[in-house]
């Protein structure tokens, strides 16, 4: 098995777990942060995994 699938499936699981987060209570926020980290790192780590499971996909 490719390492790019169990890995962009775990990232889109946590992207999507952090996004929920985010948007699910806003108001949990690091300290002396403007900026919603759960947000900005949930996307981030969702991007990041539908790019893994996408070349996963093309290489087979």
């Amino acid at each position: 098995m490719d390492l790019r699938t169990p890995s962009g499936l775990l990232f889109t699981i946590l992207g999507v777990i952090l996004f929920a987060m985010a948007i699910l209570s806003p108001g949990s926020r690091a300290p002396m942060v403007e900026a919603n980290v759960n947000l900005v790192g949930g996307l981030v780590f969702l991007g990041f995994g539908l790019v893994m499971l996408w070349m996963a996909r093309r290489a087979a």
